[in-house]
């Protein structure tokens, strides 16, 4: 038999004689000893050498004759080996991650991948923050957690090197500025810088102070949409200095809410601010509103709302369902213009229900963002006129109902015509004057600019000490030229004022000196003719005809007047009546003024007789200077029994 000096592949034939070759050898094949008798004699090769007992000899292919899993024609097993020597290792076999080496003798390494195909990502690697990826792959996060398995927290996340990072944790509280050193948790609060420095969500809590802020207008109860997106208030910055909004509590009587936002609510010195249920326009009835507070509802009866920080309380406003605060729906709850006051705005009376609309589509009443209406119930430029009263202009000292036409572009007393006001000019007739002599007012150079017809009002502003003249003593106050009667020396002033049909003057004054009158003539007065008059009582007899019982007369009256009276000096006299006889049945209706009336009762008289009762009534005459006389009238009343 020949040797096989180098691998060949092997023919049937030579296959069958390589395995008869060997005395006594067995298949391999198929587990059958091979008879060497069978073997011609002339067999020349030596049997091959099988060493791992395969059934096949490195002449025959064996690429590894001490191992019997190796040889050709042998199926690949995942052992490291090329068991059919073809010179793959473990060809054809998983090999997830690609490195050549199937999976069944991968090892697991830390690099992100299923080396060894069990379907897990670096099991047994440690996973310091949970997040199913092994720190030795993972990068570090802006979490709190050691991502990456180094002992460190958020390493690279303290851009400005304050020993805060911009991440914080369950132990540390997170930078709330990371690009500035002064700002971090440790920081002391740095006051009036509008910077919150400490990072506890308040610029400036320190310098907070009641009455800062002031609540200027509540919409609780809205119309046009419903609540609570359409609740909304309003704040006025009554303080000096910007103030910055972001950490403040907002409470109402069940509710808290602290204001977070990502941008800086900054509110300068004079401005108002809108804080809302809800920010969409489209939604909340078309307000305007610069930061949501989505936790908080305002009660439509009676609540609260109070701003503080904690330890400030820096404004409360409360109401009550209508028994001091207005009640109203579909508009707001305002402060009266002007009134910014955090201790003002608590006098229920300085608010009022809004009346005019914002918006371009809604019903609602209110000025959200801009300054209050002026409360119709309240005179707010002190001209004793509140809107409500007809003042036009309740800002305007010059305008309102009769006030004087001052600007002819300007309806001063709220007429509804602007228009110039006409001009009085008092003055008097004549330069002397002496007492108890008429004197003639003037107002007949009184004009008005558009030519209308003028009324005239006279008045007496002051007289001399002692006088009892007053201004019903001007025979007519509105005639143009009344007269007037001093009764003593000294000065007379009089006012004029003048009307167009519109509009008031301003008044016009006149001043008259009275002088003593030289000599004076006595009065003479006069009663009066005697009168007399009559009457009948009703009498009844007694015991038959011997005696009767009479009635009283019924009562009679009688119209006296003293205007018969004369005075030389042409004076205006004043007169005192008074009954001088028969008192017990006669009474007068007035003791002054130039006429009286006297009434006669309770004369009695028998039957069939009659008796008379004489009442005499006297009448004292004064003139302007004070000399008097008097005379009397007698009436005399007869009763007659019938």
């Amino acid at each position: 038999m020949r040797l096989i000096s180098h691998l060949t592949v092997l023919t049937p034939s030579l296959v069958f004689l390589a395995l008869v070759g060997c005395d006594g050898a067995t298949d391999k094949a198929t587990d059958k000893k091979v008879d060497d008798s069978q073997i011609g004699t002339d067999d020349t090769y030596l049997n091959p050498v099988d060493a791992d007992e395969d059934g096949v000899s490195v002449g025959d292919g064996d690429c590894d004759d001490s191992d019997p899993s190796v040889y050709i024609g042998h199926g690949e097993d995942c052992d490291g080996k090329d068991n059919n020597c073809n010179g793959l290792v473990d060809e054809g076999l998983p090999d997830t991650d690609g490195d050549l080496t199937a999976d069944c003798l991968d090892v697991e390494d830390c690099d992100g991948i299923d080396n060894d195909g069990d379907g897990l990502v670096d099991e047994d690697f440690a996973d310091s923050d949970g997040n199913g990826q092994a720190d030795c792959v993972g990068t570090e996060a802006c979490d709190g957690l050691d991502n990456d398995g180094d002992g460190q927290i958020d390493e690279g996340y303290d851009a400005d090197g304050d020993g805060y990072t911009q991440c914080g944790s369950s132990t540390t509280t997170k930078d709330c500025d990371d690009t500035n050193g002064a700002v971090h948790p440790d920081q002391p609060e740095v006051e009036g810088d509008s910077v919150d420095n400490d990072c506890d969500g308040i610029a400036d809590e320190g310098s907070w102070a009641a009455g800062d802020l002031v609540i200027t207008e509540i919409m609780n109860n809205p119309g046009a949409v419903g609540d609570p997106a359409g609740e909304w208030f309003e704040v006025y910055n009554d303080s000096s200095r910007t103030l910055i909004l972001n950490g403040l509590d907002l409470y109402t009587a069940t509710k808290h809410h602290q204001i977070a936002s990502t941008t800086t609510l900054s509110l300068a010195p004079g401005e108002f601010m809108v804080l809302g249920s809800d920010d969409n326009a489209a939604d909340n009835g078309d307000v305007s509103v610069q930061y949501e507070y989505a936790t908080l509802s305002l009660g439509n009866e009676t609540d609260q709302l109070t701003i503080g920080t904690g330890t400030t309380e820096i404004d409360t406003v409360r109401w009550d369902d209508g028994a001091t605060m207005p009640d109203p729906q579909g508009a707001t709850m305002m402060t009266d213009r002007g009134i910014y006051s955090a201790v003002i705005n608590d006098d229920a009376t300085q608010w009022c229900e809004a009346r005019i609309a914002w918006g371009y589509t809604n019903g609602d009443k209110g000025s959200p963002g801009e300054l209050n209406e002026f409360c119709s119930d309240i005179d707010h430029d002190g001209d004793g006129y509140t809107y409500d009263m007809g003042d036009c202009n309740d800002a305007d000292t010059t305008v309102y109902p009769g006030a004087y036409e001052i600007d002819p572009a300007v309806d001063n007393d709220c007429d509804g015509v602007a228009e110039e006001a006409p001009t009085a000019n008092a003055a008097v007739v004549g330069t002397t004057h002496e007492s108890c002599s008429d004197i003639t007012l003037d107002g007949s150079a009184s004009v008005d600019p558009q030519g209308s017809a003028l009324t005239y009002a006279w008045t007496l502003i002051s007289a001399p000490a002692g006088s009892v003249r007053t201004s019903a003593d001007i025979t007519n106050t509105t005639d143009a030229m009344p007269t007037f009667n001093p009764d003593l020396v000294g000065d007379y002033t009089f006012s004029l004022t003048v009307n167009d049909g519109g509009t008031n003057s301003l008044p016009s004054s006149v001043t008259v000196t009275i002088s003593e009158r030289p000599g004076n003539n006595t009065p003479v007065a006069n009663a009066g003719a005697d009168q007399s008059g009559s009457g009948s009582a009703n009498c009844d007899a007694i015991s038959y005809g011997a005696s009767y019982d009479c009635d009283a007369c019924t009562s009679s009256s009688y119209s006296l007047s003293a205007t018969g009276s004369t005075d030389a000096d042409g004076d205006t006299m004043t007169y005192a009546w008074s009954v001088t006889s028969g008192g017990t049945y006669g009474t007068i209706s007035s003791s002054t003024g130039s006429t009286t009336s006297l009434t006669i009762t309770g004369v009695s008289a028998g039957y069939p007789t009659a008796t008379s009762q004489t009442v005499e009534v006297q009448v004292v005459a004064t003139d302007c200077m004070g000399a008097n006389s008097s005379d009397t009238v007698a009436v005399v009343y007869t009763c007659t029994g019938t």
